[in-house]
């Protein structure tokens, strides 16, 4: 058993130097890369402690100790923070969010600086650092971080749906990368904390459950190193990405010389054309792409490969093209003369100001109240 918890341990400090690499390795070193970092930083803290626990290296478990005993404190709000880093300006995120991290920093220097001095010095006024409040204190931990897992999977879905019909930076499979993630830690804790219960009434077992927390950890890391490249692509850096963009693009084009006939396209492309100028289904704020599919009589797998394949284009590119199309319209229109731009946008099929705003200048190159001013002269 040990040999096998020896190679988990190893091969789990290994793929995480590697994620680590991959990560510094992005040219655009935004807040959720350094988050992401960070985590994965004190991932390798966590299993650096308990291979030389495993072993007994003393330098090396008094290295790795207060990263490794404050992680449980530290990752549920550092998650959290990620979640929200996706979605929001980064501007004064981190300073609102610093809160979350003060049962970290009062733990840090109450109990786990205390504890590593107290193992080096023998310091009697340190004594209390042993006492059996400290291990309540520390299932209160577990339980601190299953909260913060369980509100950051309610905040992601929160996300998810808002983003649902709006062109976002976060994708199907970066949801999902995050997801599993967060679920995973969640099982990890949950499983953790029950045996911890079930101890303290019935006896430790024979077989130290911590050590079994932290190959599920590397499980779920090694999975969500795996997925994070091949899927979601969340942990290639720049580099890579760009030329894996350049090779999906060449297999795309091929696919559609040798599987799919141009007939079919030319005249699925068509019947496209013709029921968004005639029914105008972009107007739907809640338009999906299944939605559009299905008013063509066709599959969304069909739609999604005549848009991404024959028309080089995405679902949401389409649909908002015709939607800054509508809004130019009507903004010339005498009939909205008296219309506020967010009340056309809303009209136009738009959800809201900032995605509104944001589009058009893409679009046209200048803001909406600019471009509305050269018909008010």
């Amino acid at each position: 058993m040990n040999l096998i918890l020896d190679f988990v341990l190893v091969s789990g400090m290994v793929f995480i130097m590697i994620i680590l690499f991959l990560l510094i390795q992005q040219k655009e070193q935004k807040l959720p890369q350094k988050i992401l970092v960070l985590f994965f930083v004190l991932v390798l803290f966590i299993t650096t402690f308990f291979y030389a626990l495993s072993h007994y290296i003393i330098w090396l478990i008094r290295l790795s100790f207060v990263p490794n005993d404050i992680s449980f404190l530290v990752i549920g709000p550092l998650l959290f923070l990620y979640v929200k880093s996706l979605f929001l300006e980064e501007k004064k995120l981190v300073r609102r969010t610093l809160i979350h991290f003060i049962p970290a920093a009062v733990y840090a220097i109450g109990v786990a600086i205390p504890t590593l001095l107290y193992d080096i010095f023998k310091n009697d006024t340190l004594a209390y650092v042993v006492s059996e409040n400290i291990y309540i204190f520390l299932k209160l931990g577990d339980v601190h971080f299953i909260v913060y897992l369980i509100i950051s999977l309610r905040l992601l879905a929160k996300y998810r749906k808002l983003t649902k019909n709006t062109q976002a930076n976060v994708t199907a499979y970066d949801f999902n990368w995050i997801k599993i993630m967060l679920r995973g830690a969640l099982y990890i804790v949950i499983f953790n904390l029950i045996i911890d219960v079930y101890e303290s009434f019935y006896g430790n077992f024979e077989w130290n459950f911590e050590y079994h927390s932290v190959m599920s950890m590397i499980v779920l890391i090694v999975y969500l190193g795996y997925y994070g490249v091949y899927q979601s692509k969340v942990l290639l850096p720049d580099f890579l990405l760009e030329n894996s963009k350049v090779i999906t693009s060449a297999s795309s084009k091929k696919r559609i010389l040798t599987n799919i006939q141009k007939e079919e396209f030319e005249v699925l492309e068509n019947r496209l054309n013709h029921i968004l100028k005639t029914n105008k289904p972009y107007l739907d704020e809640d338009l999906t792409l299944n939605k559009l599919a299905k008013e063509l009589a066709t599959t969304d797998k069909k739609l999604s490969a005549l848009l991404n394949q024959y028309m080089n284009t995405t679902f949401y590119d389409l649909i908002n093209t015709y939607r800054v199309a509508e809004m130019k319209e009507k903004m010339q229109s005498e009939l909205y003369r008296n219309y506020t731009l967010l009340a056309i946008s809303y009209e136009c099929g738009f959800k809201s100001k900032t995605s509104f705003n944001r589009i058009f200048k893409k679009e046209m190159g200048c803001s909406p109240s600019v471009y509305r001013k050269t018909f008010s002269k």
